[in-house]
């Protein structure tokens, strides 16, 4: 007896039917898994890619610390950190910053800037590299006008200073009013006429840690200076023995010359404090015929284009049976103009 199984494939309508729900589910399994897969991207990738997304986009560190420092600052109520006088923006560059060359460097005033002083030269830049300068403090009875050119800069600054000044009109005063500037009164007071001329040379020393990386925090310089007193008439004038009047008095009096070699320091304390040193000794036809002064000062600034100093000056020679005197020194200041680029270089570009 033999049993026959016949295996019977349906095609019709049910058959279908079950194909269909076949690939229903197939598509399911293979929709899960890509979901799955899609998932597991998504979270894989750095959340920073997530946070750009609107509208889950945040700003970054970087970003929020480039965003308009100026407003951010000026929202604060914050200047410059650098230097108290100036206030934060475009205006800073055009503030004068040129403070630490003093007049006995071998820089001058930028143009059209300068400064009023009582004590010390006044100074007025008639164009790039070109100064004129007097000492007002002394022009009623000494008048005088100098005028520095600078020859060379570098490493080693170069100018050289030229001026004429006259001490006639002071003796004449002190003549006809019977002034104790004169030893003898009787005596009339010629014209007298005194030359100037002086070589300065300055080294300044910068700072990478400064915030104006062309200004430097210490000047040093040395000078020479030659000057010769000429008399237009055969009468003598002479001075009362002084310790600072006296070695001067051969090119004061139009009698003959005077050598003067100084060796001086410029310190940028902080940007509103200034210490100024200088030696200086001075050699010619008087008493001793050698002499030494050192004068010391500290300038300060309470703002941004005002000054005061204070310090003293000591003498050192054999002058009047004396060997030292000591005078106290004070001047004010009042600058002006602005802050210019100056041309270095051998096609003389803006540097700063």
């Amino acid at each position: 007896m033999y049993l026959k199984i016949e295996v019977v494939r349906y095609s019709g309508p049910s058959g279908q039917v079950v194909d269909d729900r076949r690939r229903h589910h197939t598509n399911i399994i293979m929709l899960r898994r890509a979901t799955i897969l899609l998932v597991l991207l998504f979270f894989s990738v750095s959340v920073r890619m997530e946070a750009q997304i609107w509208p889950f986009k945040k700003s970054s560190q970087e970003e929020k610390a480039t965003r308009d420092p100026g407003t951010r600052k000026r929202g604060a109520g914050e200047g410059n950190l650098f230097n108290p006088f100036q206030p934060s923006g475009s205006s800073v560059s055009e503030l004068r910053d040129d403070y630490i060359w003093s007049a006995k460097t071998a820089a001058t005033s930028y143009h059209k800037a300068g400064n009023i002083s009582v004590t010390t030269p006044s100074r007025y830049g008639l164009k790039e590299g070109l100064e004129l300068s007097t000492w007002l403090g002394i022009d009623y009875r000494v008048p005088n006008l100098f005028l520095k050119n600078e020859i060379s800069r570098g490493k080693l600054w170069v100018s050289s200073l030229h001026g004429v000044y006259s001490s006639w009109p002071g003796l004449n005063n002190a003549s006809e009013n019977n002034g104790n500037f004169l030893a003898d009164s009787v005596s009339d007071v010629p014209f007298i006429l005194s030359l100037k001329n002086q070589l300065i040379f300055s080294r300044p020393f910068f700072s990478s840690l400064h915030c104006n990386p062309h200004q430097p925090y210490l000047i040093l310089s040395a000078a020479l200076a030659f000057d010769y007193g000429i008399s237009f008439d055969n009468d003598s004038v002479y001075l009362k023995e002084d310790q600072f009047k006296t070695p001067r008095s051969m090119s004061y009096l139009g009698e003959g010359w005077l050598i003067t070699l100084g060796l001086m320091g410029d310190w940028q304390i902080q940007p509103y404090l200034y210490a100024r040193g200088e030696i200086r000794m001075l050699g010619g036809n008087f008493p001793g015929e050698i002499s030494v002064e050192q004068q010391s000062s500290v300038e300060y600034f309470p703002v941004s284009d005002f000054s005061v100093s204070g310090g003293y000056i000591i003498g050192i020679g054999t002058i009047d049976n004396k060997s030292l005197s000591i005078l106290p020194f004070f001047d004010i200041s009042f600058y002006f103009g602005k802050k210019q680029g100056r041309k270095r270089g051998l096609f003389e570009q803006q540097m700063f």
